[in-house]
């Protein structure tokens, strides 16, 4: 069964995927294949990005992403915000993501965190989640020679999709020392968790045909091999406690 969540000021229901490290919700009555240029972009926007990280572990990751995604998908609005955690307070992920969706249209906020607080009671052995958390924190295989190991990166990409043709997305980045739980959207933060500040950025697009139609074809391509291992619905029932 898909992930169903009720009664927002949406109005709909709401399908979520997870699309290599971006947790994807899009209202269930679109069909999931209507959505398909957003998955196919979006996985290709975070290989492309992943490879330039690779070569060069001081890319900015996000910018990389975005350069694929600009080529189609054009930015009506963007923003970026340094949160710091506030001393004694205990915070989370679903906190970030939807305070930056709440600046912009109005419900989308609201709908992203009655969704996301649904995704954090599903199970931590889940499939999905397994493939979130191998996206969000990457292991480096000499990770153990440094004493003190070093802080790791996390990134999560969350994207609500109005529409097949337009979507708004909030982007998380930070350090931490903590090994992210089997469900990260379950995970709490105090301010010694975190080093620095949490890094976000908003966008609110939509896809232009005649950029887009030119490359639907080589991009489903390029992206139709990975598609198994690195998309996968996340599967409650309505009733679900998530244990």
């Amino acid at each position: 069964a898909l992930l169903y969540e009720r009664g927002t000021d949406m109005s709909c229901d709401y399908s979520v995927s997870i699309v290599g490290g971006a947790i994807v919700i899009v209202p269930e009555s679109d069909g999931q294949a209507a959505h398909d240029d957003l998955v196919n972009s979006v996985l290709l926007a975070q290989f492309v990005a992943n490879k330039k990280l690779e070569k060069d572990p001081k890319t900015d990751w996000y910018n990389a992403y975005v350069e694929v995604l600009d080529d189609f998908w054009l930015r009506q609005t963007k923003a970026r915000e340094e949160r710091l955690i506030t001393e004694n307070s205990v915070e989370s992920a679903i906190e970030w993501v939807t305070a930056a969706m709440s600046k912009g249209a109005s419900g989308e906020g609201q709908a992203a965190a009655a969704t996301l607080a649904r995704v954090a009671s599903v199970s931590g052995t889940e499939p999905a989640m397994s493939l979130l958390r191998s996206h969000m924190q990457k292991m480096s295989v000499d990770e153990s020679t440094e004493v003190p190991a070093p802080p790791k990166v996390v990134r999560l990409l969350v994207i609500l999709a109005r529409t097949p043709t337009s979507f708004t997305s909030v982007y998380l980045e930070f350090k931490t020392h903590l090994e992210i739980s089997p469900n990260p959207l379950a995970q709490l933060y105090q301010a010694e968790d975190v080093q620095g500040a949490v890094s976000m950025r908003y966008a609110r697009v939509y896809l232009s045909e005649t950029l887009y139609g030119r490359a639907r074809n080589s991009i489903a391509l390029k992206v139709r091999e990975k598609l198994d291992a690195n998309v996968a619905m996340l599967s409650l029932s309505d009733g679900s406690s998530g244990v």
